[in-house]
């Protein structure tokens, strides 16, 4: 009878923080766990540092601050699959990420080789294949979100 007692404490527990989390999640500016926290954190650089490509440095011919964010981008898109690790369930994240898993990496990886394209044809200084480029970075975002984020 001791062991129920227990058992059901520890499931009412878990039951309770579950409830909490994902009220957490509901809330502007607060994440589940700190790898969703910081996996926000780094989508939103990217979809900053893309914005601001398209926006503001490709008409100024800033080649060098296409370059570095091409950098924080391809990095990024290499580490993502490690920031989804089983359990990281989060409002913008669609559960299929978790299901075709190895889709999911094949996203990141061509969104990574795209943003390396991207930082070569900075490099150029060519302004037509470096806005070419930036536009397969946006198309392999888009292709990701189509398939595994939820927008709210």
């Amino acid at each position: 009878m001791r062991k129920l007692v227990i058992a059901a404490a520890l499931l009412a527990g878990f039951g309770f923080q579950s409830v909490s989390q994902t009220a957490l999640a509901h809330e502007p500016g607060t994440y589940e766990s700190p790898i969703v926290e910081s996996r926000v954190k780094r989508f939103k650089q990217s979809g900053g540092d893309i914005q601001a490509i398209f926006k503001k440095h490709l008409g100024a011919g800033n080649f060098t601050a296409i370059e570095d964010a091409a950098a924080r981008m391809a990095a990024w898109g290499d580490e993502t699959p490690d920031a989804f690790p089983a359990g990281s369930n989060s409002i913008g994240a669609d559960p299929a990420i978790w299901k075709d898993f190895a889709d999911f990496t094949e996203k990141s990886e061509a969104f990574a080789k795209a943003a390396r394209a991207l930082q070569a044809a900075a490099a150029s200084g060519n302004g037509g294949a470096t806005k070419k480029a930036a536009q397969m970075v946006g198309a392999s975002c888009k292709s990701c979100h189509e398939s595994y984020r939820i927008k709210h």
